[in-house]
């Protein structure tokens, strides 16, 4: 499961990164089998003028699943980071119950 942060019109922050990867890992860790690559990407959309403007996109690809993206729009980026994180794990858990409905029917 390799994981790519990356920060779009904000600073880069190592704690932000260790916590989104600790929350992957907590919400994903056991469909790491299904899949490849996750990509987090945390943009600032308004700038300094504040308001719901963080907003923290997660797509994650596996072969079974294709791209599960998932989007969240928040004032605080780790808040955003959190909600989008859970409802990827969600998900990526009805793809992959999908996938293997398809398969016993196939």
């Amino acid at each position: 499961m390799k994981i790519d942060i990356r920060f779009i019109s904000l600073d880069s922050s190592q704690t932000f990164r260790e916590h989104a990867c600790r929350q992957l890992h907590l919400r994903l860790g056991r469909f790491a089998s299904e899949i490849s690559d996750i990509i987090v990407r945390v943009t600032d959309v308004n700038g300094p003028r504040g308001g719901l403007d963080k907003r923290c996109q997660v797509t994650i690809r596996g072969p079974k699943l294709g791209d599960v993206s998932v989007e969240e729009l928040r004032e605080d980026v780790y808040a955003a980071a959190d909600s989008a994180v859970e409802r990827a794990g969600r998900a990526v858990g009805r793809a992959l119950e999908r996938a293997r409905a398809a398969n016993r029917f196939a």
